[in-house]
């Protein structure tokens, strides 16, 4: 049996939600954790044990048992976790952003989990576990994950777990389950997503449910207080602009039904003025459209808070107060 890799030394729970201990592997598993015990028996692939919601606290230790051995993970926080999900503008590091050094600040209580990327070169991987923002490791974050932790830290918010799930020049439908998408009215062939599968320059990352099998579900079932969703840039040709509110709206039941919560927040951050083309323009009126079709789901302009014409806007500072200023509204931080 295996314990899923989130679990490990400095690891953030979710306040207020089911605590969800999970793996993969046939045999018996059981976990203890604040006097609670739970136990779960395998006949093989993800097994989970769902101990009750606990508030705000810590550090405590959470003991797992895998047939026999057992795993001791120490410095265990109770605080706000949040999932920072999508494509380059979320992979985009703070030493790219214009925020300068001499103003990152080390702080025990906002930690960083990165979940795996297909593509190579990711300077945070689950095997440096949770991460402690230290002033040495911030220009390896991603910048939007950690200016908006910071916002939530400056607001009194006591522990924060950021989660990052992204993937450089990735289309919504690869983060989509293809036993869900593909053969769905909203699969589009080929001619119509203007693009081309079977060239070299196709990222092998794109086909249905790759970024959601390779780099999601291996997340799947832990709780989490908000999703930042930061993508579209991928998805601009004029048919997949028309129907991007339709498969958000795809995307968001499937993730809500296999993290187990019907109600999981949404902050979907509107991509940037970079150009004037029609389906670039289909694509951000279908993320604002979003906010009304998709039960809670907000959606937070970037457009007149960063730079013009760049489709990786350098300025993100005060994006972050914004996305915080959408989540503490919708009182699910």
């Amino acid at each position: 049996m295996k314990l899923g890799e989130i679990f490990c030394d400095g690891m953030i729970f979710q306040a207020n939600k089911p605590i969800r201990i999970f793996g993969n592997g046939k045999g018996h598993a059981s976990a203890k954790f604040l006097g609670e015990t739970g136990s779960v028996d395998s006949d093989g692939g993800r097994w989970v044990i769902e101990l009750k919601a606990r508030p705000y606290g810590g550090p405590f230790e959470l003991e797992v048992e895998l047939d026999g051995q057992t795993t001791v993970i120490h410095d265990v926080m109770i605080g706000e976790v949040v999932l920072f999900s999508g494509q380059s503008n979320i992979q985009f590091r703070m030493e790219e952003e214009i925020t300068p050094p001499e103003d990152y600040a080390d702080d025990e209580n906002l930690r960083i989990f990165v979940s795996e990327r297909i593509e190579q070169g990711e300077p945070l991987t689950p095997a440096d576990g949770w991460v402690k923002c230290r002033r040495e490791n911030i220009p390896k974050w991603s910048a939007v994950a950690y200016l908006t932790g910071c916002e939530a830290r400056n607001a009194g918010v006591p522990t924060v777990g950021v989660v990052v799930c992204s993937q450089g020049a990735s289309v919504i439908q690869s983060w989509i389950d293809d036993r869900v998408f593909v053969g769905s009215a909203l699969e589009l062939p080929d001619e119509k997503l203007h693009r081309d599968s079977t060239s070299p320059n196709y990222s092998r990352w794109n086909a249905p449910g790759r970024l959601y099998h390779f780099m999601l579900e291996r997340l799947m079932p832990y709780s989490f207080g908000n999703v930042v969703w930061y993508q579209g840039e991928s998805n601009t040709s004029p048919d997949e602009g028309r129907i991007y509110t339709e498969l958000l709206a795809m995307m968001i039941e499937n993730w809500r039904k296999e993290f187990r919560d019907d109600h999981l927040p949404f902050t979907v951050v509107q991509i940037s003025d970079f150009t004037d083309t029609e389906g670039w323009r289909l694509v951000q009126s279908a993320q604002l459209a979003a906010e009304d079709a998709i039960a809670d789901v907000v959606c937070v302009k970037s457009a007149d808070v960063c730079e013009k014409k760049m489709i990786h806007p350098v300025t993100k500072g005060p994006l972050a107060v914004r996305i915080f200023a959408a989540m503490r509204g919708k009182h699910t931080i």
